[in-house]
């Protein structure tokens, strides 16, 4: 049961992964050398993490706020940043954004 799950786990991170490649413009890295890097552009690296748990609630409202908020200005939405902070390490801020992913129908 358990590698049938994790057979599955993989087969679902590698769909994500080339469907996020499409989104940002670039390309799965199959490349073993760099075993960290999962998708990548000319510029930039992303890790990509799938889930099927629902988006926390925080950052649900987060969303939900930040569309009211771009409709009132008429302004392009930019994302969510989440500020992490502790003792010592100053803060960390995070850009969260939504990317379209297209079905394989729409790839097509």
């Amino acid at each position: 049961m358990v590698t049938r799950r994790n057979t599955n786990n993989r087969r679902r991170g590698k769909v994500y992964e080339n469907r996020v490649a499409i989104a940002v413009g670039g390309k799965r890295n199959l490349d073993k050398s760099r075993p960290h890097t999962d998708v990548e552009t000319v510029s930039h690296v992303y890790e990509i993490k799938s889930t099927q748990a629902s988006v926390p609630n925080w950052m649900e409202k987060a969303f939900i706020q930040l569309e009211l908020a771009s409709k009132e200005s008429n302004k392009a939405k930019g994302g969510v940043v989440r500020v992490h902070t502790g003792k010592g390490v100053g803060a960390r801020a995070f850009l969260i954004t939504e990317l379209p992913l297209l079905n394989k129908e729409e790839e097509e």
